[in-house]
Parts: structure tokens; C-alpha cells; sequence
């Protein structure tokens, strides 16, 4: 079932929203329950307007499924999911996935929905967002999910800012949009906060922001992730991300590393700990990567949530980045 509590800030659970959280996930009843049901219990919906078409919701829905992207929105909501998209642990911290190992998985993370785990759940509402090219492909999936509820799917484009967006809207549909709104205002805020304080150590350093996949160096570009945070915040960024054209990252292989000769500063992608996947270990130990400019002078550091999917998550990259810029 559904319950508003406490919410979440910046993709963490505070100490009393997890208690309750918790407490709800484990024993699924309790007054807010009642309260949600008694209200759920008028019929009363409302009609959202989604990149399917118009879509008719309760107005209090009481069981909400997530599919991929709908996670961090249910939990900074303080919502319990009544199914959930397979956390992958490095996404969340250790008391969200104590949250949503509670959960029934309904979506596995090659994105494959199993539609008999969405029924059995009961939703009243599921909810999730789309990258723009799948679109097609989930006008198809829409259709067998809203046999079993109302389904609310927003598309996002890109690397940069839309994730955030979708984030938002979805916010929106489970009753924290007000919420959420204030979290993107006070991002936009501090970015424009930082981007005055450190205009001096933005506009004199180079950037980078890497990650490794097998045998290979992706060094991200303006318009994606990290790199678009520091982009906006009016930072430069390494020229080894000129091949990108418009693609979100160019790629090398391990022998092209000294590609960041120019960097003075790379940050390295993680998990939510703060640490790399082995991949990534393997590149900060290559030979090659010692004698990097940024790694002799020891101005290498780990980047989580450099993919925000919400803007809470986005003002803890903006803490990461500051924590920096104030050694520089």
C-alpha cells in the first residue's frame, strides 16, 4: 500500500522515515493505511496527461507499483513501492535497499516486466519512466499493464536534465510534486550559488569525468551526467570529449589514457559508497593512468549519482563538486 511519510532528501532516508518506512513495508496496515483508504475510498480520480495520452488515476491511490526509474521517486515520496523495478545495489544506499528487498520484484533489470508479479501486487496505480527511443516499444507494454491498473509513463530524452524532469512529473502524479518542486529550486539555486562563489577555479581548471567498461575509457561529455553538471556550472571541460560530437561520452582504449593530459581535475564514476566497480579499479591502477597530471598532483576523486534521476540526487553531486572546488 501507499503511505506518506517522512520524506527522503537527497536519495537518503532520514532517521524516522526509515523507522517508518520500515515498519509499513513490514506490516503493510496502521493508521496512515487507514487514513489512505478511507480517502481512496470516495472513488474520486483525476485525469494526467502523459506522453500515452491521458491517463485517469486515483486521486489517492493506495498501491503503487514502480517500474525502472519510479524507485527514487516512491522513496524520496516516503512511499513504500507495492512492487518495484530489481534495485541494483550500487543505485541505492544501504537503508533504501533494506526498503526494497521487501519489496516484490515485478521488473528485472534488463527492463523485462512480469506482468503476473505487477497483478499480483495490486496496484491501483504504476507508474515509470521511458528513455525516448523505447518509446514504441512500451506502447505495446502500456496496454497489458493498464488491464491490470491505471499507468502513468513519461518519456525523458538524453543525458542531461531530463531524467529529472520525468522525475519530477512523476513526483507529481504521487502527490509530491510540491516537495520535489523545491528540490529543483534549491538545486538551481546552489548552482548558480557555486557557480558565483568559485567562478575564479571553474573558469582556470579542466575537467573531466570518466568511467571504464571492458578494455575501454569513456570520458563523458557536456551534454550527460557529471559532465553536464560542471558544464553548467560554467566549468571547462577536457578536449578529449571533442570526438563525442553528440553522443554522451568518447571513447578510448587503455593505451590512449594520457588523452587527459590536459584535465587538472577528472572525477571517476561509482555507486552510491563512493566506490568504483572493478572495471573502473583496474583503470585507476593502470601505469598509464599514475602519470596523468590530475593523479600526480592527487586530484582524482570518485562521483556518485553522476546519473541524477532526481533532483535530490543532483544537489549531492553539487556537494561532491564544491567539496572539490574548495581545494582548489
Amino acid at each position: 500500500m501507499t503511505h506518506r511519510t517522512t520524506h527522503l532528501r537527497g536519495g537518503a532516508l532520514t532517521a524516522a522515515g526509515l523507522a517508518l518506512l520500515t515498519a509499513l513495508t513490514a506490516c503493510g496496515s496502521g493508521g496512515a493505511a487507514e487514513d489512505t483508504d478511507d480517502a481512496a475510498a470516495t472513488g474520486e480520480t483525476v485525469t494526467v496527461e502523459t506522453d500515452y495520452g491521458p491517463v485517469e488515476i486515483p486521486a489517492e491511490p493506495r498501491s503503487v507499483v514502480a517500474l525502472e526509474f519510479g524507485n527514487e521517486v516512491l522513496l524520496e515520496a516516503g512511499i513504500a513501492p507495492a512492487g518495484a523495478i530489481e534495485p541494483g545495489p550500487g543505485l541505492y544506499t544501504e537503508e533504501q535497499l533494506g526498503i526494497l528487498e521487501q519489496v516484490p520484484v515485478v521488473q528485472a533489470t534488463d527492463l523485462t516486466i512480469n506482468l503476473e508479479a505487477v497483478a499480483t501486487a495490486e496496484p491501483d496505480l504504476i507508474i515509470g519512466g521511458v528513455r525516448e527511443q523505447s518509446h514504441a516499444d512500451f506502447e505495446a507494454h502500456k496496454a497489458d499493464l493498464e488491464e491490470i491498473a491505471p499507468t502513468v509513463l513519461f518519456d525523458f530524452e538524453g543525458a542531461g536534465d531530463g531524467l529529472r524532469e520525468m522525475s519530477l512529473e512523476l513526483a507529481g502524479v504521487v502527490g509530491d510534486g510540491e516537495r520535489a518542486a523545491q528540490d529543483k529550486a534549491a538545486f538551481e539555486e546552489r548552482s548558480a550559488e557555486i557557480a558565483r562563489t568559485y567562478a575564479e577555479q571553474l573558469e582556470d581548471t579542466t575537467f573531466a569525468v570518466v568511467f571504464a567498461v571492458e578494455g575501454q575509457l569513456a570520458v563523458v561529455n557536456s551534454n550527460a551526467w557529471g559532465a553536464y553538471t560542471l558544464d553548467s556550472l560554467g566549468a571547462g571541460l577536457t578536449s578529449a570529449v571533442e570526438p563525442a560530437g553528440d553522443e554522451f561520452a568518447a571513447w578510448y582504449s587503455l593505451e590512449e589514457i594520457d588523452v587527459l593530459n590536459d584535465a587538472d581535475v577528472v572525477f571517476y564514476e561509482t555507486d552510491v559508497t563512493l566506490e568504483a566497480d572493478p572495471v573502473t579499479e583496474e583503470l585507476l591502477g593502470n601505469e598509464l593512468w599514475a602519470t596523468l597530471p590530475a593523479a600526480r598532483e592527487d586530484r582524482v576523486f570518485p562521483l556518485r549519482y553522476s546519473f541524477s534521476r532526481t533532483y535530490g540526487q543532483a544537489d549531492d553531486v553539487l556537494d561532491q563538486v564544491e567539496a572539490v572546488l574548495q581545494d582548489l
